[in-house]
C-alpha cells in the first residue's frame, strides 16, 4: 500500500514537472532588430566659383608732346623783361614791356602782370592805385588770352598812366618799377621814371607778340 503511494507520489511529480517545462518558454527574446535605414548621401552646397575673368591692366597712356600741348606756366627765372616802345599823346603815357622766355622748352603765361611803383629809398610810392585793364588810351579792350612762349619768344603788357599836372601840384614820380610775371612770386626790378599825375597807373594783360622788336 505505501509503495503504491510512493509511485504515485513520483508519476505526479513527473508530470508536473514535465507539464511546467512543456508551459514555460526557454527562449530568449532577441532584442529586435531596428530596421536600418539606408542614408541617402546629403547633396552638400558645393561653391561654385566661377573663374572671374581676368582684369585687363589699366593702361595710363601718356598724352603725346605733352610739354609741346601743355606747357607749363612760366616761372620768373625762365623769363627776362625789358621796355620794347613808348608812346604819348593828350597827356597819356603808355609804356610796352615784354616778356621773354630764356630756356629751351616752351612755358605759358595767363592774365595781368603784377606792378608796383617804389622811391628812392625802394619803398613803395604812397598815394598810387594800380588797376587791372583790359584797354588804354593807346590799345584796343582785348580779353585774356593764354600765351605760349616758345623758346625766344615774347609777349607784351602796357603801363598807362596820365603825367599832366596843374601848376600847384606836386606829382609822385617812381625811382624804379617792380614787374611780376602772371601767376608768378619773384619779381623784377627795373629803373624807371613814372610820374601819374592822376594817382592811377593801368596795366593791361598780357598779349603774344607776332614780331620781334
Amino acid at each position: 500500500m505505501r509503495i503504491l503511494i510512493v509511485e504515485s507520489s513520483m508519476l505526479l511529480l513527473l508530470t508536473a514537472m514535465t507539464t511546467g517545462c512543456l508551459g514555460s518558454s526557454s527562449v530568449t527574446k532577441q532584442p529586435q532588430a531596428l530596421p536600418i535605414i539606408t542614408e541617402q548621401p546629403t547633396k552638400e552646397a558645393v561653391l561654385t566659383s566661377t573663374p572671374t575673368p581676368t582684369a585687363k591692366p589699366i593702361e595710363h597712356s601718356t598724352p603725346e608732346a605733352t610739354t609741346a600741348r601743355n606747357p607749363t606756366r612760366c616761372e620768373t627765372s625762365q623769363l627776362s623783361v625789358r621796355r620794347v616802345s613808348e608812346d604819348a599823346g593828350v597827356g597819356n603815357v603808355a609804356l610796352t614791356y615784354a616778356f621773354t622766355n630764356n630756356v629751351s622748352s616752351p612755358c605759358t603765361l595767363y592774365g595781368y602782370p603784377g606792378l608796383a611803383l617804389l622811391d628812392a629809398k625802394d619803398q613803395p610810392l604812397q598815394g598810387i592805385k594800380v588797376i587791372r585793364s583790359q584797354d588804354t588810351y593807346f590799345s584796343s579792350k582785348q580779353p585774356h588770352q593764354q600765351v605760349t612762349l616758345a623758346p625766344g619768344k615774347q609777349a607784351s603788357f602796357q603801363i598807362a598812366y596820365n603825367h599832366i599836372s596843374s601848376p600847384d601840384q606836386n606829382c609822385p614820380m617812381s625811382s624804379k618799377i617792380q614787374i611780376t610775371p602772371p601767376n608768378a612770386y619773384q619779381h623784377f626790378t627795373l629803373t624807371e621814371q613814372i610820374k601819374p599825375c592822376t594817382g592811377k597807373v593801368r596795366v593791361t594783360p598780357v598779349r603774344a607778340v607776332n614780331t620781334q622788336p
